[in-house]
């Protein structure tokens, strides 16, 4: 196969001196500028929150919002208590669906949510296994009468574009995009795993040009493990035409590293640093993160996808919130499917969600009412 193409010619960008670090907000907006804006490390990311309502949620909109935030915390705490195993979904559910309401009033600009309907619907194919063949409808927001639809409003403040129509999503496509215990779901699926580490998220510029971009270091081995090509990563990840490969080099301890290049690199008038929020904006949302307490504190993954399963890729925050929906309404509805469906071949996958994702899911959240990379610090005793 022919050779990748040399990379762009450029340098990586440096602020006060130093690598700008990846995050999905490595920058803070004052009145003139961007700022260069740190890691907040939290112990409790609700005081974060709401720290963030008070400061950037509307006046009219801040009782309403911090008010969903209280109930959102009670329902989160009385879900993670030990004794609480059959409604823990339930209780988990309806803390997401406050949060997400008080994240919807933080970013304006409405100054009240009034009636929100959920904006899902539990549904099951006719004949069908529950969970393997269950599948999510999905309403666009406002619906046909006019009601707001909480996770199509959810999608919107999270990816900034909704959905175009009512649309379906089958549960074994959305539990794949779950990060945290996805060896599990490979395993129970008898799949190979869909979820391939970012070594390194690169910063570059060419200051002739003034122009700035993304480069995405990965190992080569962890793709020829599972006999991946380079294409079909950029094609299975959603990155095919917006990301490219360049010829690369570089080692880690005998470890061949790949490097793939933004392929539009965006142009800047005054400081580099004032294009990298559209730099970033235009990567988010086909990134994962999971967040740690050793460093690098925040680890970047790319989700490969078939590409027939596309249409039913969500943001990370958004297919959490489904797949939680979903155990949530048939712990309330029927709760007698819910011990089948944790007794069959997904079950430690689902129970690994339930117990292992919360606390990954409010950290994540947290960042979006604050706009600043937020994670857990190391505990030393």
């Amino acid at each position: 196969m022919p050779l990748p193409p040399e990379p762009r010619e450029g340098k990586p960008l440096l602020v006060k001196g130093r690598p700008l670090q990846f995050t999905f907000w490595p920058m803070y907006r004052n009145t003139r500028r961007y700022g260069l804006q740190s890691m907040v490390f939290a112990l409790d990311p609700w005081i974060l929150i709401k720290d963030g309502i008070r400061r950037r949620c509307p006046a009219a909109a801040q009782k309403e919002a911090l008010a969903y935030l209280e109930q959102s915390r009670d329902f989160f705490v009385s879900a993670t208590l030990a004794n609480v195993t059959a409604a823990r979904p339930l209780q988990l559910y309806y803390s997401f669906l406050n949060l997400a309401k008080s994240l919807m009033l933080t970013n304006g600009p409405r100054p009240t949510l009034g009636y929100v309907e959920h904006g899902l619907s539990e549904r099951l194919k006719s004949g069908g296994v529950e969970f393997v063949d269950a599948f999510l409808q999905a309403f666009k927001s406002p619906n046909s009468k006019g009601k707001d639809q909480c996770f199509d409003e959810l999608l919107k403040t999270i990816a900034g574009t909704g959905l175009a129509a009512d649309k379906p999503f089958n549960l074994v496509n959305l539990l794949p995009q779950i990060l945290t215990g996805h060896r599990l779901w490979s395993s129970a699926a008898a799949q190979i795993e869909r979820f391939i580490s970012i070594h390194e998220l690169e910063f570059n510029q060419d200051e002739s040009s003034k122009r700035v971009w993304l480069r995405l270091y990965f190992f080569a081995d962890d793709l020829t493990r599972w006999g991946i090509t380079h294409a079909q990563m950029l094609q299975h990840a959603r990155l095919a035409g917006k990301f490219h490969e360049v010829r690369c080099k570089r080692e880690i301890n005998n470890r061949k590293l790949l490097c793939f290049e933004q392929t539009t690199p965006a142009v800047y008038s005054g400081r580099p640093s004032d294009a990298i929020p559209g730099v970033v904006g235009d990567v988010r949302q086909f990134l994962w993160v999971a967040i740690n307490t050793d460093p690098p504190y925040r680890r970047y993954y790319v989700y490969l996808a078939p590409p027939v399963e596309h249409g039913e890729v969500l943001p990370q925050i958004s297919s959490i919130y489904a797949v939680m929906y979903y155990l949530g309404s048939i712990v309330r509805y029927r709760p007698q499917h819910f011990d089948s469906i944790t007794s069959g071949k997904y079950g430690p996958r689902i129970e690994e969600f339930i117990n292992g994702i919360p606390a990954q899911f409010i950290y994540l959240m947290a960042s979006e009412f604050v706009l600043r990379q937020v994670t857990r610090p190391a505990l030393v005793s």
